[in-house]
């Protein structure tokens, strides 16, 4: 739990490009403790963790919540996004094109024929 809370506080203070010192004085916490707590020297308490929250404008939970389920939250998100896009395409609609990289250029090239 304490290394979640690190990844996670340090993914949103840097979000919202914050330093630590910047983020101790919203939260009235000193610089080094929160230093501490992104590195897991400290735990936090659930008062502290509502402070560095409230600082960075999101639910607590946010900050405790694991990797695992952030990304199920994408992958939800993902699957929606290309639900509607099957559903425009159903409609005569055009999807939006994502951008393509290297790899899939070469795949949608033709080859040569004899």
């Amino acid at each position: 739990m304490r290394e979640t809370l690190a990844r996670n506080l340090r993914k949103y203070r840097r979000a919202q490009r914050l330093s630590q010192e910047e983020l101790g004085h919203r939260a009235e916490l000193d610089r080094t403790y929160i230093s501490s707590i992104e590195r897991c020297v400290y735990s936090a308490t659930v008062d502290v963790v509502g402070r560095l929250a409230d600082a960075l404008g999101i639910p607590a939970l946010e900050l405790l919540r694991p990797a695992s389920e952030s990304a199920e939250a994408k992958s939800s998100a993902a699957s929606a996004e290309g639900a509607s896009t099957k559903a425009q395409a159903k409609k005569g609609g055009k999807p939006a094109r994502k951008s393509e990289g290297p790899a899939q250029r070469r795949v949608a090239r033709k080859k040569p024929g004899p």
